[in-house]
């Protein structure tokens, strides 16, 4: 009985410490996301797309860890993504509700990729495919934010974004170049060779 009591226990605290909240989604200009050194989406030619993801507080002890994009414990975001668009370059603008009930402290994460590769998380990491693309793509993540806290109001009390000792900067997307099919780099093969050829008969 008595395992049973503390077992309990511990879930009831482990569902506590990771409820989610509200927090605000929302950077201002002093943490834009930026591509190429450029706040992003690129002269508004490339919306991107945010999620934001949670995990439990005890997952880092300190902010400003990072994650590799395939790390399991930061593949399902906490909720519905948020697009930025040319007006707002670098910038989410809204504010995001993340409620299912009660409040709590976690550790989160924000990613961004550009939209061609997808609307979810899921579809950006597999048309990445370890840096392999098909076609040319953005892509990146935030450090993580350590023990933010939560807010069970719709106004969120925390933000992701900023100089508070859970909040994190703004952040950069890395461009990753489409990977030519095979074929594709036989043809090339072929046209340079042709040109050497025609050259030398020269």
């Amino acid at each position: 009985m008595k395992k049973i009591l503390t077992l309990a226990a511990l879930v009831g605290a482990t569902t506590v410490t990771f409820a989610q909240g509200t927090v605000n989604f929302a950077n201002s200009a002093s943490t834009l996301i930026s591509a190429g050194g450029v706040a992003a989406p690129l002269s508004g030619v490339v919306p991107i797309n945010y999620m934001l993801f949670l995990a439990p507080s005890t997952t880092v002890t300190t902010t400003g860890q990072s994650a590799l994009l395939t790390d399991p414990i930061w593949q399902t975001p906490s909720g519905p993504g948020n697009v930025n668009s040319a007006t707002t370059a670098g910038r989410m603008p809204t504010i995001n509700g993340y409620v299912t009930g009660g409040t709590g402290v976690a550790d989160f994460l924000v990613r961004g990729w550009s939209a061609n590769a997808g609307a979810t998380w899921a579809q950006a990491l597999a048309f990445w495919n370890n840096g392999q693309p098909a076609a040319d793509m953005w892509i990146g993540s935030s450090l993580i934010g350590n023990d933010i806290v939560l807010g069970g109001g719709a106004t969120p009390a925390t933000t992701l974004f900023g100089a508070g000792a859970s909040s994190v900067g703004g952040f950069a997307l890395t461009f990753v170049p489409a990977i030519p099919e095979p074929s594709s780099m036989v043809l090339a093969g072929l046209g340079a060779a042709s040109l050497l050829l025609f050259r030398r008969r020269k």
